[in-house]
């Protein structure tokens, strides 16, 4: 089975090279989104490139050390490395249970991987929604009908063909009429999660950030 742990240095360099892509999909779509949203979107990712930083962040080799133990199905991990374009986390899964998480991979598309590799990200946290046994399990069933599907990085939220790790998680939710991504973007952040007002912050690991500036800077 691909090992996710032994594949964060090719996934540095694939999505390097569509970096490109990505903005130019920006830039196209901005015009037809509300002004906030086309905004923000833009403004995050072109920031943290003009200051140098890579798309997912730099891969320093430093491990945390997340209770997994905290975790239930359903629930949502973070993970994050410094200086990536697009906020402070750079990846997000969801899990299954019993050790599985439901994630996106460039080479593997939509796919289940051992929990323990949230261990490797700089940082990482686990977010939990309030929610019924029914609506649990609606979210679950949905997110696994989406296994093996194509991974595409900027893949908008419109749309079954093409996912990312944050879309599978948004779309998932959407079931039970809970939408995750409050600020409406053209794509699901993993940071939109962490700032959804619908989710609970289980437990951390390393440096968490506590709001946003009016400014668009994280408050930690």
């Amino acid at each position: 089975m691909f090992k996710a742990e032994n594949f964060f240095r090719h996934y540095f360099l694939i999505l390097s090279s569509v970096c490109l892509i990505l903005t130019i999909a920006i830039l196209v779509a901005a015009p037809r989104l509300p002004g906030s949203a086309a905004q923000s979107l833009a403004a995050t990712f072109t920031q943290g490139l003009l200051q140098g930083h890579a798309p997912t962040g730099i891969y320093t080799g430093r491990v945390n050390r997340l209770d997994f133990k905290h975790l239930q199905p359903g629930d949502i991990l973070l993970g994050g490395k410094p200086k990536a374009a697009y906020g402070h986390f750079t990846h997000a899964g969801l899990y299954l249970g019993q050790g599985w998480v439901l994630e996106g991979y460039v080479d593997c598309g939509l796919s289940r991987q051992d929990v323990a590799h949230y261990h490797f990200y700089d940082w990482a946290c686990i977010l939990r929604v309030k929610l019924s046994p029914e609506e649990r399990e609606k979210v679950l069933q949905y997110a696994q009908q989406q296994e093996f599907k194509p991974f595409y990085p900027a893949a908008f939220k419109t749309g079954e063909r093409y996912w990312n790790c944050t879309k599978l998680i948004w779309a998932a939710y959407r079931q039970v009429g809970i939408d995750l991504d409050a600020a409406s973007d053209l794509w699901v952040s993993p940071d939109a999660l962490y700032f959804s007002p619908y989710i609970e912050i289980i437990t951390t690991e390393g440096e968490m950030p506590s709001c946003l500036s009016s400014a668009g800077e994280y408050v930690y």
